[in-house]
């Protein structure tokens, strides 16, 4: 199982990797909006009826469509955030609330709002002609969306090494029983630190708001693995799907990138 999660893991990133680095920017824009889209259809389908997961997904569409005026790409983004914060609420005192998020329109609203965050987030780095309004001094967009998905890959690694290493307590077992918490500090205390001293001179703000930017999109990372774990949780389910052999769906594979791409821009422009 391990073997099949991590070919399977090696694979998909080689392939979005080079898509990423080479595509042109309208062709990484539709590629950016059919896995938004799939990995949506992924959740829809465990509550909905395929019917009815096909119209929501229509609604996303023409929201996704209005992405590209600023006012609708800075909503999503803000929703986004808005509803990961107010999530790890519903993580810490799960499954007390078990019936709140098992609402149709819940579930709907919260699918739809996470993954027109994470769409509309990158849709700002790929048409910024220049960078440096987010406070960044590199030229390359590309490298952007790589760093961005290293801070949810190191989150999840070092806690898992860390875990197996160190683990005594458990973490947020309610909703996710393999974590622990000294698999949990190690890597809320290293991924910043470690992503800080690597990317000497690519912000263009204080160090201490460049360790708090790292340090807050690495818990944003947990709490969207958290969330994905407590709606899957929430109807008894393992995955998403089946997609991704080892790992389940997309949606699956996402979680924690989904919530980090919105938190990380909303800081950026903020700052």
């Amino acid at each position: 199982m391990l073997r099949q999660r991590i070919i399977s893991a090696a694979i998909l990133a080689f392939v979005i990797g080079l898509l990423v680095y080479f595509l042109r920017d309208d062709f990484l824009t539709y590629l950016v909006a059919l896995i938004a889209s799939i990995s949506l259809l992924e959740f829809l389908r465990v509550r909905f009826s395929n019917l009815t997961s096909i119209f929501i997904l229509i609604f996303f569409l023409i929201l996704m469509s209005v992405t590209h005026l600023t006012f609708f790409s800075y909503l999503f983004i803000t929703l986004s955030v808005v509803l990961y914060l107010v999530s790890a609420i519903f993580i810490l005192s799960f499954p007390l609330n078990k019936t709140l998020l098992k609402n149709t329109f819940v579930w709907a609203c919260s699918g739809l709002i996470i993954h027109l965050g994470f769409y509309a987030s990158i849709f700002q780095i790929i048409s910024q002609e220049d960078l440096s309004q987010f406070s960044l001094s590199i030229l390359n967009e590309r490298f952007l969306i790589f760093y961005i998905i290293l801070i949810s890959i190191l989150m999840d690694s070092i806690a898992y090494f860390a875990g197996k290493r160190l683990g005594k307590r458990p973490f947020i077992n309610n909703v996710s029983p393999n974590k622990t918490m000294e698999g949990f500090l190690t890597a809320i205390i290293v991924t910043p630190l470690l992503l800080f001293f690597s990317s000497q001179g690519m912000f263009a703000i204080s160090v201490l708001t460049t360790i708090f930017l790292l340090f807050t999109v690495a818990i944003f990372s947990v709490i969207g693995d958290a969330f994905a774990s407590m709606m899957k949780r929430v109807i008894e389910i393992k995955d998403f799907s089946n997609l991704i052999p080892g790992h389940g769906g997309l949606f699956d594979r996402l979680d924690s990138h989904i919530a980090a791409f919105p938190c990380f821009i909303f800081l950026i422009n903020l700052f």
